[in-house]
């Protein structure tokens, strides 16, 4: 059976003018025209009993499908576009003790002070922006390839967005390494988010059902103790190798119940919040960051607490070009990092067991 061989080429006719750009198929004999195999081509061996599908299979990114950052820091979209930075306020409390303001008989008319102060604190808002170029070759070639089921320019306004994504996925967890000033969730410890290093000293997903309980409470014990009693958590994100093994049942005599749905229920009855969370991130592995440990963050996930800005979100501008051949879009958008409002709500238990 012949094998035919289906190449894109770029064939130029006598008149010198793009209309005469085609798709060429060959047997083997040479065409008569002159090609060139241009970056957006491809070529396949066939047979006459080959079926060519329309269906691309596309590269998987670890996605925010899988991780969405705003389920884990709220994030304000829209809110200062173009501005440098976004100002906080914090008022503090200086009042004197509830039985100062109490008057009457022996305490004399002498009445006690109530004051607060205020005190400001910036966050940094920061520019992106990418180009795509392509040619005039590449966008005919795109719309003929298979039908238009290849189209190259699709491809690469979808893989540039997939860049925003991911890289906002990752501030929000991680900042981003080149710059200090931009944090995310697990890298708060330089705005007063403290470490404890003792009392997760083993997986979650090792854990007895006895020894769960016990974590529980301790835990919640010591971020009431960090934040002065004064909130109470509604969020745990630990390592996704961790919570992988929270599938497991708490016991041989409780097999219908797995350690995760244990461990849950022990938090909501510790916080009395039937919406207590459990999260999970690689982001938190040993593996999957430059922390050097094994993060789990215990805290409280409102707006008060902490927060990420995305003042102006993926906008991407209509291809143009300048001397009709050569095409260009450019994709921007303007993102800060997330800050700690309330450092006191939010702690961090570290360990560094391989997992």
């Amino acid at each position: 059976m012949d094998t035919l061989k289906i190449q894109n080429m770029m064939a130029v006719t006598s008149k010198g003018n793009h209309q005469g750009i085609i798709s060429s198929v060959s047997n083997g004999v040479k065409a008569r025209v002159l090609h060139n195999a241009a970056p957006s081509g491809y070529e396949a061996q066939i047979s006459t009993l080959t079926k060519i599908k329309t269906k691309v299979i596309e590269q998987k990114f670890y996605d925010k499908t899988q991780l969405n950052p705003a389920d884990f820091v709220p994030i304000k979209v829209g809110e200062g576009a173009f501005t440098e930075d976004s100002l906080y306020y914090k008022n503090f409390s200086i009042s004197s003790s509830f039985g100062s303001g109490i008057i009457g008989q022996g305490t004399g008319t002498r009445k006690g002070k109530s004051e607060a102060l205020f005190d400001k604190v910036r966050l940094s808002n920061f520019f992106w922006a990418k180009e795509l170029e392509y040619s005039l070759i590449e966008v005919q070639q795109a719309s003929m390839n298979a039908g238009s089921a290849i189209n190259l320019i699709a491809a690469k306004e979808k893989a540039q967005k997939i860049n925003w994504d991911l890289g906002i996925q990752q501030t929000a967890f991680l900042g981003q390494p080149e710059l200090d000033e931009i944090d995310g969730l697990l890298t708060l410890d330089g705005q007063g988010v403290n470490i404890n290093t003792t009392d997760l000293t083993k997986p979650l997903s090792t854990m007895t059902s006895g020894e769960i309980n016990t974590f529980v409470g301790v835990l919640i014990k010591i971020y009431r103790a960090n934040c002065n009693k004064t909130a109470w958590p509604d969020t745990f994100l630990i390592p996704e190798a961790d919570h992988l093994g929270l599938a497991s049942f708490v016991s041989d005599v409780q097999t219908q119940r797995s350690k995760l749905d244990f461990l849950e229920q022990a938090f909501r009855q510790q916080t009395q919040n039937p919406s207590f969370k459990i999260g999970r991130a690689a982001y938190a592995n040993l593996d999957s960051n430059s922390l050097g440990v094994n993060r789990y963050t215990l805290y409280n996930n409102n707006s008060d607490t902490l927060e990420m800005n995305i003042p102006i979100d993926y906008t991407s501008t209509s291809f143009a070009t300048g001397n009709g051949f050569d095409f260009s879009s450019v994709a921007y958008g303007q993102f800060s990092g997330v800050i700690a409002l309330r450092p006191a709500e939010i702690l961090y238990f570290d360990n560094s067991v391989v997992i």
